[in-house]
C-alpha cells in the first residue's frame, strides 16, 4: 500500500513540474516574441513617421471607375487602369516657362522651382563654378553602382572630386546609386554603403534609388519582378529614411507605371524620368528629369537635367554636420 502511494505521489510530483517547465518555457517564448514584435514595430513606426512628414498636404486621388490613357512606343495609345491610392499630379503646366534648356515652374510670378543636374564620371572634368554660373541650383551625384553581371557594389570614381568641386561652387548637393539589387538584403546592403560614403558630408537633396533595366542579355536582373523590385526600392528607401536622409526613387515613366507597385511606394518622394515639354505619367512626382541632352556651361557634351518642384533645403535636412557647408566633408579627407 505504501508502494502504490509513494507512486502516485512521484507520478503527481512528475506531472507537477512538467506543467511548471511547460508555463515556463511558454513564458519566455512569449517575452522573447514581445520583445522582437517590440523592435519591429519601432522601425515600422520610424518609416511611418517619415511619410507623415510629407503627408500634411491635400491631394486629389483618382476614382475607382478611372482609367489613364497614353502613348507607348510600342502599342501606340495604351490605356491603365488608375491607381487609387496615389496622390495625382497637382503641377500646372502653363506655369512652366523654358529659356533654353532651362524650365522654371512660377507661382504668382514668382519662380518656385529649383533647377538641377544630374552627374557621374561620365561626365569627366566639371567646372562648377560655370556650372552655377549658368543658374544651375542643386546636383545629384550618383554615388556608386551595383555591376548588372558582377553583382559587385562599386563606388563612383569621380564621386567625392564632384561633392567638394559642387559645393565650393554653391552647388546643394543630392546623390544617387545606381541600384542592380535582387533581393531586399542586397538593396540593404546598397544603402549601407551609400550612408558610409555620405559620412561627413551635409546632403540638402534627396538620396535616391535607381534601379533601371539594362537591355542587356547577360543582365542578372532580367528576370526580376515587379513585386521583388517594389520590396527592394521600399528597403532601400527605409534604410535611407533611418539614417537621416530624405530618400526618392527614380525611375521612367514605363518602369514606374509596369514594373512597380506606385501604390505601396507612395510613401516617397518620386523623381520622374520622362523626356517630353509635358509628362503623361498621372501621378504626383517631386522632381522631373525632363531632357538627357542639356547644354549646360562646364560641363562637356550633354548631361541630365531636372527641375524639382520641391526646395529641399527648407525642408527636412539630412544627417551631415549642421556646421559644414553642403557637400563638404567635415575633414579634409574626402577619399
Amino acid at each position: 500500500m505504501e508502494v502504490n502511494n509513494n507512486r502516485k505521489l512521484l507520478r503527481r510530483r512528475i506531472i507537477f513540474f512538467s506543467a511548471v517547465g511547460i508555463f515556463l518555457i511558454m513564458a519566455i517564448v512569449i517575452i522573447v516574441l514581445s520583445v522582437k514584435l517590440h523592435k519591429v514595430s519601432e522601425e515600422y513606426r520610424k518609416d511611418e513617421e517619415y511619410i507623415a512628414v510629407e503627408a500634411s498636404r491635400v491631394y486629389e486621388y483618382f476614382t475607382p471607375k478611372d482609367y489613364i490613357e497614353m502613348d507607348d512606343y510600342t502599342y501606340g495609345k495604351i490605356w491603365l487602369k488608375a491607381l487609387e491610392n496615389v496622390p495625382r499630379s497637382d503641377i500646372d503646366f502653363s506655369a512652366l516657362r523654358q529659356v533654353d534648356d532651362f524650365k522654371y515652374y512660377t507661382e504668382d510670378g514668382t519662380v518656385t522651382s529649383k533647377l538641377g543636374v544630374d552627374v557621374s564620371y561620365f561626365q569627366q572634368d566639371i567646372d562648377w563654378a560655370s556650372v552655377r554660373e549658368a543658374g544651375i541650383d542643386f546636383a545629384m551625384i550618383r554615388v556608386g553602382y551595383r555591376g548588372y553581371e558582377s553583382g559587385v557594389i562599386n563606388e563612383d570614381s569621380r564621386f567625392h572630386e564632384y561633392m567638394q568641386g559642387a559645393s565650393e561652387a554653391g552647388i546643394e548637393t543630392g546623390v544617387y546609386f545606381y541600384s542592380q539589387a535582387l533581393t531586399v538584403s542586397e538593396a540593404e546592403a546598397e544603402a549601407e554603403f551609400v550612408i558610409s560614403q555620405l559620412e561627413g558630408y551635409n546632403i540638402t537633396y534627396p538620396v535616391a534609388f535607381d534601379w533601371e533595366v539594362t537591355g542587356e542579355d547577360t543582365a542578372r536582373t532580367n528576370d526580376m519582378s515587379p513585386a521583388d523590385l517594389t520590396e527592394c526600392a521600399a528597403a532601400f528607401c527605409n534604410k535611407i529614411a533611418r539614417a537621416g536622409y530624405i530618400p526618392m526613387i527614380y525611375a521612367p515613366k514605363r518602369q514606374a507605371l509596369l514594373k512597380m507597385d506606385m501604390d505601396a511606394l507612395a510613401g516617397f518622394d518620386f523623381w520622374l524620368a520622362e523626356y517630353s515639354d509635358e509628362p503623361e505619367y498621372p501621378y504626383i512626382y517631386q522632381m522631373w528629369q525632363y531632357a538627357s541632352d542639356a547644354d549646360v556651361p562646364g560641363i562637356k557634351g550633354d548631361v541630365d537635367i531636372n527641375i524639382s518642384f520641391i526646395d529641399y533645403t527648407k525642408e527636412r535636412v539630412g544627417s551631415g554636420s549642421p556646421d559644414s557647408e553642403p557637400g563638404t566633408p567635415d575633414s579634409g579627407d574626402a577619399s
